[in-house]
């Protein structure tokens, strides 16, 4: 077995090896050592030079063995590097710190994250408005994946009530402000997050400014009003975000991302009146159901800004908790007569169209 250790090619002679990288495309896109040459197991060997060491890698330092050894049988000179492209990062990488680099160790090594999605995502902003049901799951794992700067946005105070659903507050913190208890726990979570707290709804009046200041928002409101102020908000603003809404044993998720992608409004078109509809308060809601939804809206967060695929854009995502299924409901392009992003859109500024984000308050 031909191992290698990193202290060991660092004493190699400069210009003679070469690392090659056979983790795959998505993860050599995400990181990968400087000047590695991207190769397929399954591809020939034609790119490989014979002239030069080979010192191969994978993640852990596993898979690289047998390709090492199938190297040496068609007369390479080849090495497989002893805990593979992991113990390059923690020892090499300058990136990230030791310990982010250990901290976030079971992510980067995921082959759509890496360490360059990891560093997007310590230099993002996510501002998550509502500290509860929702928020709870979405507040701690985007603390927990290394969000660099988290805003969390609440007026409300922790009750008896929410800690079923609620996970991010405690029995202790019963009649602290909403977001203070969630910034407590995010950065008992990971004291390397910086963490916004506002002790307030948001409102047309604070909306805009508040917004403006983040690249992502989580929507983790329980009324109509403040979900349509928050849509209208980012789409002005041209803001991506992820709306979620919990009731009883349902569930559902949309994102939006400016451009051609329908929003909010599109889907919905206009708050319906209070008769209309029943609140969590008044129908109820189970805790695990709100966690699920929370936790989808934390993934998205995260796929949108280290740039993986398949958010939920055009696509509205319903969960049922009691039959445990799920359906996906398409919605491709904008709504034409979209009050707020189609062709003759009536709302160019929340503050103007205030009157409309009036209501009551409900929280998750």
């Amino acid at each position: 077995m031909s191992l290698i250790t990193i202290d060991e090619v660092n004493r190699l002679e400069p210009g003679s090896y070469v690392y090659v990288d056979m983790r795959g495309d998505d993860a050599y896109a995400h990181g990968h050592i400087p000047d590695a040459i991207n190769w397929n197991r399954r591809e020939e060997t034609d790119m490989l030079p014979r002239d030069k060491k080979l010192i191969v890698y994978c993640s852990i330092g596993e898979n690289s063995i047998e390709a090492a050894e199938e190297l040496i049988e068609q007369g390479f000179e080849a090495y497989s590097l002893k805990r593979g492209f992991r113990e390059w990062l923690l020892t090499q990488y300058k990136g990230l710190s030791s310990e982010e680099l250990k901290k976030y160790d079971r992510q980067i090594i995921l082959p759509q994250i890496g360490v360059e999605g990891q560093k997007k995502l310590k230099n993002s902003k996510v501002l998550i408005i509502g500290a509860g049901g929702l928020g709870s799951p979405a507040a701690l794992y985007l603390a927990g994946a290394g969000v660099g700067t988290i805003g969390i946005m609440d007026a409300d105070e922790v009750g008896l009530s929410n800690l079923h659903r609620q996970i991010v507050h405690s029995v202790k913190k019963v009649g602290m402000n909403k977001a203070e208890s969630a910034a407590e726990a995010m950065n008992e979570l990971n004291d390397m997050v910086k963490v916004n707290v506002y002790k307030a709804y948001l409102t047309p009046d604070n909306a805009e400014e508040i917004i403006s200041q983040y690249d992502f928002i989580i929507d983790a409101a329980d009324n109509f009003e403040t979900k349509f102020l928050i849509n209208d908000a980012c789409v002005l603003q041209h803001k991506p975000f992820c709306h979620a809404g919990v009731l009883q044993f349902m569930g559902q998720v949309m994102t939006y991302v400016p451009g051609d992608c329908p929003c909010y409004r599109c889907f919905f078109e206009e708050i319906p009146e209070r008769r209309f509809g029943q609140t969590c308060n008044e129908a109820g809601v189970l805790g695990p159901v709100v966690g699920i939804v929370g936790c989808i809206q934390a993934t998205e967060a995260i796929k949108y800004i280290c740039g993986i695929e398949g958010l939920l854009t055009g696509r509205l995502l319903i969960f049922d908790g009691l039959d445990m299924e799920v359906h996906i409901v398409n919605f491709k392009s904008k709504n034409d007569s979209c009050r707020v992003c189609g062709k003759d859109r009536q709302i160019t500024s929340v503050k103007e169209n205030a009157a409309e984000y009036s209501g009551g308050i409900c929280h998750i």
